[in-house]
């Protein structure tokens, strides 16, 4: 009898020790999910803040990518990134002095063009059945607007308050962005070790190490994509000007600044070289075209891979597919950033992830063999 409830005690005791166990699993399950809730509703609430902290750190890879000569000729790192900064406000302040007032003209002039092509195209598609309410506009006598192939903008510049206050806040945005940059690459290591002191003592070397690896990247993958933008520019403004395209200094710095973008970039380059094109002449438009068909293939054949040397390629499903979740979540700036913070995340992946917790990527074996 006392055997029996011996072997009942303990029993018991097995069990409430089990349903302990699986009481406090279940409470540390739900508290990471609340937690991981938690995280994703910030990150979803400051993503507009999170995407200008990161626009801050890949300027301050841009001026570590312009600051590597530099060292390499001997300059300390503190005196090349000193040196860099002073260039950039130099000639960003040179060039909005000297060209400022210039540069918008040719841009006013420019838009008025893509406009007059627009509003054709517009006219264009309501003569073949394609109608909009501009198009209903234009056969009551009005006007062919914009809002034949763009979505109407009243609700953002309805007035010129909001147009005022949204030139403000770009124009903060920059400020935020470039302080950012400055502080970065004036303290690193403090940044570093105070990201890095937030893991436990094991696990800090390698965070340290993947973060590099991660800066690394960043600074590469800029200065192979500058690379890309600068020959992009280079070849653009030689076509357009040897085929007199009208501003063609304007056209060609669109498609080398739209070389940031992978992809999608080049595309949207190469439609205002072709409507410019069309303002003079159906030749002119051709010309514009072979050009910027001439872009794409140096860029294919020339920039990239010249690019690829200094970074790894990202796979193009992926590009793409980062660019459009990113836009749809964050908008145009999303899609501006999507590819460098890709990059960077599959660094993290790849060495926290892929490396430390699955013991390293899977290695198929060659078709046919």
């Amino acid at each position: 009898m006392a055997h029996r409830k011996g072997q009942s005690e303990r029993g018991d005791r097995v069990k409430d020790r089990i349903e302990e166990q699986l009481t406090t699993k279940a409470t540390i399950v739900t508290a990471v999910v609340l937690a991981m809730t938690a995280t994703l509703a910030l990150v979803w609430a400051a993503s507009g803040a999170l995407l200008l902290i990161f626009g801050g750190l890949l300027f301050a890879a841009i001026i570590a990518a312009l600051a590597r000569p530099l060292q390499w000729a001997g300059i300390s790192r503190g005196l090349a990134f000193a040196i860099v900064v002073t260039l950039l406000f130099v000639l960003l302040g040179g060039g909005l002095f000297y060209g400022g007032l210039t540069l918008v003209s040719q841009f006013n002039e420019l838009w008025h063009q893509l406009r007059e092509q627009l509003q054709s195209l517009a006219q264009a598609m309501a003569d073949i059945g394609i109608k909009s309410d501009s198009a209903s506009n234009t056969q009551a006598g009005g006007d062919v607007g914009l809002d034949a192939l763009f979505p109407n903008p009243s609700g953002v510049f309805s007035s010129a308050s909001k147009a005022m206050f949204s030139v403000l806040g770009a124009l903060g945005n920059v400020f935020v962005i470039v302080f950012i940059a400055i502080f970065l690459v004036a303290q690193p290591e403090l940044y570093l070790r105070g990201l890095v002191s937030l893991f436990p003592m094991s696990k800090r070397s390698r965070v340290d190490h993947t973060i590099c690896a991660a800066s690394e990247e960043l600074i590469l993958w800029v200065a192979g994509t500058g690379i890309s933008m600068a020959i992009v520019f280079v070849v653009t403004f030689a076509g357009l000007w040897l085929v007199g395209m009208p501003n063609a200094f304007l056209l060609a710095l669109q498609a080398g600044l739209l070389a940031f973008i992978p992809t999608l970039g080049p595309f949207i380059a190469g439609i205002p070289i072709v409507l410019v094109g069309l303002s003079e002449s159906v030749n002119m438009a051709l010309w514009g075209l072979g050009v910027y068909v001439l872009v794409q293939a140096v860029e294919s054949n020339v920039a990239q891979p010249l690019a690829q040397r200094y970074t790894s390629a990202l796979p193009p499903v992926l590009t793409l597919g980062a660019q459009a979740v990113f836009g749809v979540l964050f908008g145009t700036l999303g899609i501006a950033l999507a590819v460098p913070l890709i990059a960077v995340i599959m660094v993290f992946v790849r060495e926290l992830y892929v490396n430390d917790t699955l013991g390293g990527p899977y290695e198929t074996e060659p078709v046919g063999e």
